[in-house]
């Protein structure tokens, strides 16, 4: 017990020595004109200030991957299969949280890379290279309020010494599909350009069997169809994209990039119908279509992004502007066979010209007021025009012989102007431990759509609305992370969803829907996560989402006077008010620093009012469901990769439509030769062949089911080959060690 007692006394008398120490040498610092009694000179001693591996701060999930000797080795590819949610296969398609819609962002600015230029950069470039990985899963104000997935910004270190790096290659299918493509990069301290050229060729099959059955507003059976349709695409494509960045001190930057892509498709469909009418004009209506359709694409963009930076504590100014531009021609024919030989059979010409240009320009703007804090603030506008030209004309038989009429009906002439003009205001400061980020942006949306020989059909709206967001965060020292947040999000609708036009096909219509109101949505979400060395994170987020008049689309069926009977149309709708509320768990197991097992498991409960026709008490829907994904992933050998998936989704209901269950397992391999010049990989999606499309519709007016299985989501075998020369790296973090603090 003396014992104990005599070294407890010891360490708070040091503690003390050191605390006096500090005093006199603060003292010191504050006037030069008191001088110290007593010097007392100690050894120099180098202080590490190590940052933990994972950390919570405001809105991100950041994985410091510097400080994770476990992936130095590897690559970006494989710092990624790290990070919090975020999941990588060998083929390099990048998911959060299972979804794939995310957006890639590079040293905080969008990566603005064609999805295949970026795979091939995040494998090749080395993990060493990247600083921090930030996982954004509730964007703040600092977003656009109308973005409904995730961001992931990978933080690279700085110091370039230099690259210079060529890959080329083939990546091909049993779709079949195959795409050979060449890139290259070249860096130093001042100017870094990357460029990456492919041709794409695809092809595809879609097996689709159909029924569906029309009744009137009294119930009675007005019609019957079932089809078999086999479609085939194919599509070339060739693409050319190109990034360059100039350094020219250390307070400037600016950075181009553009791209630009031709593609043609083919399209040919034979559909077999067989189509019974009840109620107006009896009869056997079926048929066989033969489809072809040609079409050419012409796509491009560029941009012009700067950055000025005032000093070193983080004051800067940022600004872009960017364009995209479109050209679209399709042109292709229809002939309609129909079985009964008392109709006439149809043979039209389908042209579609389209063209679309887009424009954006925005200015940031960030300024430090406090050690452990800062205001964002900025500007963007943008403005887009598009019109398209839609002819459809038919061959008749006349006393004068067979020429082309024009189907004035199924023809259509559209202008499409929309503007937007938002601005935002963030604000986070640091208390120890906790981070709070509060943000407030405002969006103006002005819509114009025209129809020159229809001015009735015009649209003029303005929609404005202020969305705020609220960021919490904490993290204790021995690696708990806890977050809340706080957003309000919006969905708007296009010109053409407010539009009375009908476009009409050969046996139906869609239309828009001029009392169409915005859908806002309030989203709240929580989480608790837990870093543990040596074995990985275990983690809980939960979240509630409610939407005041949800989008929709409406599958129904009227009389149209058009046709002479009860057709099926498409209309945009608003569902109600929504309830989303779910919770996920999220475990990812590092058996080694090669190995990890991760399993992500989502349970959700939706619930929705929608008023249907002229029904006193509105339509209710409400659905329960879940879905799950396992994945392994290791690194044998330094040289092998291997990856494997199982995915299921449940049951889900919208409004009168089900989705049948979702089930797969994929499995890849990749390996790497001659010091990771040559790469090979093979990837079998859906091992068993058990994916399908299967829908069915349960209108009490038109009930309708659709199974389609399509080759390249069914089972395929992805492989590739890739070669690659030169060197690509940085300082890196082999540049911060050794100097005492790393911040």
């Amino acid at each position: 017990m003396m014992e104990k007692i005599n070294v407890l006394m010891v360490m708070l008398l040091f503690c003390a020595t050191l605390f006096a120490q500090n005093t006199d040498t603060t003292a010191v610092a504050k006037s030069d004109t008191i001088a110290p009694k007593k010097t007392t000179e100690l050894p120099e001693v180098g202080i590490t200030a190590k940052k933990p591996v994972y950390m919570t701060d405001g809105e991100k999930t950041m994985y410091n991957v510097s400080e994770d000797p476990a992936v130095q080795s590897g690559t970006a590819a494989d710092a990624l299969q790290n990070a919090p949610g975020v999941e990588v296969d060998v083929e390099g398609n990048i998911t959060l949280r299972g979804v794939s819609s995310v957006q890639i962002w590079l040293n905080n600015r969008p990566a603005n890379m064609n999805a295949e230029a970026l795979k091939i950069l995040l494998q090749q470039m080395p993990a060493s290279d990247i600083e921090k990985i930030e996982v954004i899963t509730n964007p703040s104000a600092r977003y656009s309020a109308q973005g409904a997935g995730g961001i992931i910004n990978i933080v690279t270190v700085s110091d370039i010494r230099k690259n210079s790096f060529l890959s080329f290659g083939a990546k091909g299918s049993s779709a079949p599909e195959a795409i050979p493509f060449l890139s290259y990069v070249y860096a130093n301290k001042k100017f870094t350009i990357s460029t990456y050229l492919q041709y794409w060729y695809s092809t595809s099959l879609h097996d689709r069997l159909s029924e569906s059955a029309i009744y009137d507003d009294s119930g009675r059976l007005s019609s019957t169809d079932s089809s078999h349709s086999i479609r085939r695409f194919r599509e070339d494509q060739t693409g050319l994209f190109l990034n360059a960045s100039w350094t020219p001190d250390t307070a400037n930057m600016v950075y181009f990039y553009g791209g630009f892509y031709p593609q043609l498709t083919h399209y040919n469909a034979v559909d077999t119908t067989s189509w019974t009418e009840y109620l107006y004009n009896p009869g056997d209506y079926s048929y066989h279509n033969t489809v072809h359709n040609r079409s050419g694409i012409l796509s491009g963009y560029v941009g012009l992004w700067y950055e000025h930076k005032f000093n070193n504590q983080g004051h800067k100014l940022s600004a872009s502007a960017t364009y995209a531009g479109q050209g679209y021609r399709l042109s292709g024919d229809l002939q309609r066979d129909y079985l009964s030989p008392r109709l006439s059979d149809r043979n039209w010409l389908l042209t579609n010209d389209y063209q679309y240009h887009r424009g954006n320009v925005s200015v940031d703007y960030t300024i430090p007021y406090h050690q452990n804090g800062e205001v964002e603030t900025g500007v963007s506008g943008s403005y887009s025009y598009n019109k398209q030209l839609l002819t459809t004309d038919t061959l008749v038989a006349a006393d004068l012989g067979r020429y082309y009429v024009n189907d004035a009906v199924r023809s259509m002439n559209s202008r499409n102007q929309d503007g937007d003009f938002d601005a935002y205001v963030t604000l986070q400061h640091r208390f120890g431990g906790f981070t709070l980020k509060g943000g407030l942006r405002s969006e103006l949306l002005s819509l114009n759509l025209d129809y020159p020989d229809s001015p009735a059909d015009n649209v003029r709206k303005l929609y404005w609305g202020l969305f705020p967001s609220i960021h919490l965060s904490y993290r204790t020292k021995n690696m708990h992370n806890f977050k809340l947040s706080y957003t309000r999000r919006v969905s708007n609708p296009q010109a053409s969803d407010l539009t009375t036009y009908r476009r009409y096909g050969e046996d139906s219509f869609s239309t828009g829907n001029p009392d169409l109101r915005q859908a806002f949505t309030n989203s709240v979400e929580a989480g608790w996560t837990k870093y543990i060395n040596k074995f990985g994170n275990v983690g809980v987020n939960a979240w509630f989402k409610n939407t005041k008049d949800e989008f929709s689309s409406l599958a129904d069926v009227c009389y149209d006077p058009f046709f002479g009977r009860m057709v099926y149309f498409s209309q945009p709708i608003n569902a109600g008010r929504t309830l989303n509320t779910g919770a996920e768990v999220n475990v990812t197991y590092q058996l080694k620093s090669f190995m990890n097992i991760r399993f992500y498991g989502n349970v959700y409960y939706t619930k929705s009012a929608f008023q249907f026709r002229d029904e006193e008490q509105p339509y209710l829907t409400e659905n329960l469901g879940y879905s799950f994904r396992l994945n392994f992933w290791a690194k044998l050998w330094k040289v092998l990769e291997v990856n494997a998936a199982a995915n299921y989704q449940s049951q889900n209901v919208f409004l009168f439509t089900t989705v049948r269950p979702s089930y797969s397992i994929d499995l890849g391999l990749r390996a790497e030769f001659w010091k990771r010049r040559i790469a090979v990989w093979v990837n079998v999606d859906d091992l068993f062949d058990w994916n399908r499309n299967a829908t069915v519709n349960a209108n009490p007016y038109y009930s309708y089911s659709d199974s389609t299985r399509v080759s390249y989501r069914a089972r395929t075998v992805r492989f590739g080959l890739s070669f690659k020369f030169g060197r690509m790296e940085l300082e890196g973090s082999q540049a911060g060690q050794g100097q005492g603090e790393r911040r």
